[in-house]
């Protein structure tokens, strides 16, 4: 009799010990799942740290590009303006080298909304519809993903009227059936 329990005794400490093992075996698993992904997110997080002051530094650049594009004929300010103009192209050159890249969007060109954002629209019937009229602002990109949108007017073909369906009794609408018409 004593024999049949610790064989009992045996299978569930068998039993108890394989569960123990395989929940072992599960955490270790999700240990290393954790360690990669928090590895790869570090590394996102460090291709994409200058993504935040890039964006800021496109929208103060382009301000500083229309000031140093001023038109002038005194050969004093030109030489002021070239000197800015040297700054300028500098500033552009380091944030190149962090990775940033215009959108090449043109006039002419199909909208295409993962580049670009509609900030107008025209309607001119000899223009086919939604191509690219005008470029209000360039867009551009952070590596592989999109820094800013191109701001851009679009054209959108006028809808065709549709002339109203003429009434049974002529031209003149049947209200005898509206409460609101004396």
């Amino acid at each position: 009799p004593g024999a049949g329990r610790d064989r009992e005794l045996l299978d569930l400490l068998s039993a108890e010990l394989a569960e123990v093992k395989d929940k072992y075996l599960r955490a270790l698993a999700e240990m290393e799942n954790f360690k990669k992904r928090n590895n790869e997110d570090t590394v996102r997080e460090k291709i994409y740290a200058a993504m935040p002051i890039c964006g800021k530094l496109i929208d103060h650049l382009e301000v500083f590009d229309q000031a140093v594009s001023v038109p002038t004929e005194d050969p004093q300010f030109k030489n002021f303006l070239y000197g800015f103009k040297m700054i300028r192209d500098m500033l552009y050159g380091v944030l190149e080298e962090e990775g940033v890249t215009r959108v090449d969007i043109k006039v002419g060109d199909l909208f295409d909304p993962n580049l670009a954002q509609a900030v107008e629209t025209t309607a001119d019937p000899e223009k086919p519809d939604h191509v690219i009229v005008k470029v209000a602002k360039k867009g551009y990109r952070f590596k592989d993903r999109l820094l800013r949108p191109a701001m851009v007017v679009i054209n959108l073909k006028p809808a065709p009227l549709k002339e109203a369906p003429a009434s049974e009794s002529g031209n003149k609408p049947n209200n005898d059936n509206n409460p609101n018409v004396a």
